[in-house]
């Protein structure tokens, strides 16, 4: 009887063990960066959209062709479960520099430009906004864009798209909000925003259904609410950062890579801020393996993925790493949990404005 309980014994004590390094495991992935896989075709400028969990690159500009021709109209998809790429239908409109929203299961795509080189004569701006449907394989046109728009920010919030400031051309400056209705394809105006600012890359955020403008070659944050229609400015960045991409998991918004002016020259950036709108307070996680201007990031089940960039020496990098912030979202079949969400407590340090 005594040997039976000593043999259960060790039994349980192997279990928990062998629990408690996979536990070690999984946090250890979650405190790292990863490479995972590599862009098929290395572009830049590319539009991205997360839908079913997948994420989609749209458009943008061979790497190599720095002196033009500008546009494309590829569409890849990335799929993280599978960690394989698919080609979907081509895109109608050559674009780069354009953004994309999902509103439904239909991903739309705004804005960009196209051109056969760098003379401002030959560049397009187009207004027509595209609509594609995964379960069709489709894109069909909707409602054209007010005006055309370039270096523009984008959110989401109630099934509303909000394009905020950025360029009507190659030189205009905007500060205007417009809004726009997929569910009756029409367009509406917002409160300007209050700083008239360029917004190239990702800098545009939506945590809590409110909009954040971050940055856009100002240390500047400021919130937009679409219930009330008003602006308000927030705390400022902790330093000035150009050129990251953001992502919002659990209402924390991760300003990724980009660089920072020393000395009139870009510095480029491994590192990731961490800003929570609620709390207005910061704080970091692990650094990337190399420090590059992201070409597109996206959030995916709590793991944040970069999809390319390039550093200080502008060589291209098709690395797409990932990052495991271990929060899970709540899944549901019918009435039952079938995974509960975690936030993960990390012992990060608290960021210090200097």
């Amino acid at each position: 009887m005594s040997r039976m309980f000593n043999s259960k014994k060790a039994i349980v004590i192997s279990v928990v063990v062998f629990i408690l390094l996979l536990m070690q495991m999984e946090s250890f992935a979650r405190n790292n960066w990863e490479r995972i896989t590599q862009l098929p075709i290395a572009r830049r400028s590319f539009a991205t959209a997360v839908l079913d969990n997948k994420i989609y690159l749209i458009g943008g500009t061979l790497f190599e062709n720095k002196p033009g021709p500008y546009g494309l109209s590829i569409v890849e998809v990335y799929d993280p479960q599978t960690n394989t790429w698919q080609r979907i239908a081509d895109m109608p409109t050559l674009r780069t520099g354009a953004k994309a929203a999902v509103v439904n299961g239909i991903i739309y795509v705004f804005g960009g430009y196209s051109a056969k080189d760098q003379k401002v004569i030959n560049m397009k701006f187009p207004v027509l906004v595209e609509a594609y449907d995964p379960q069709t394989d489709t894109w069909s046109r909707k409602q054209d864009m007010p005006v055309p728009r370039i270096h523009f920010g984008l959110g989401v919030v109630a099934g509303k798209v909000y394009i905020i400031g950025g360029k009507t051309g190659i030189h205009e400056k905007t500060d205007r909000v417009d809004i726009y209705d997929p569910a009756t394809d029409t367009w509406a105006k917002a409160p300007q925003m209050p700083v008239q600012r360029d917004l190239d890359f990702d800098s545009v955020a939506v945590a809590s259904n409110r909009i954040y403008v971050i940055g856009g070659a100002l240390p500047v944050i400021e919130e937009y609410n679409p219930i009330t229609n008003q602006w308000r400015k927030m705390i400022d960045m902790l330093d000035l950062r150009g050129a990251f991409s953001a992502v919002v998991v659990k209402n924390d918004i991760y300003l990724i890579g980009g660089f920072t002016p020393k000395g009139g020259l870009p510095k480029y950036l491994a590192t990731v801020d961490v800003y929570n709108p609620q709390t207005q307070a910061w704080r970091d996680i692990r650094s990337m393996p190399t420090a590059i201007r992201p070409y597109g990031a996206a959030a995916v089940n709590g793991k944040i993925y970069v999809l390319g960039g390039h550093g200080e020496d502008w060589e291209f990098s098709p690395d797409v790493m990932v990052y495991d912030t271990g929060f899970r979202a709540v899944e549901a079949n019918g009435k039952m949990l079938i995974r509960w969400g975690e936030l993960k407590a990390e012992p990060q340090r608290q960021l210090q404005r200097d």
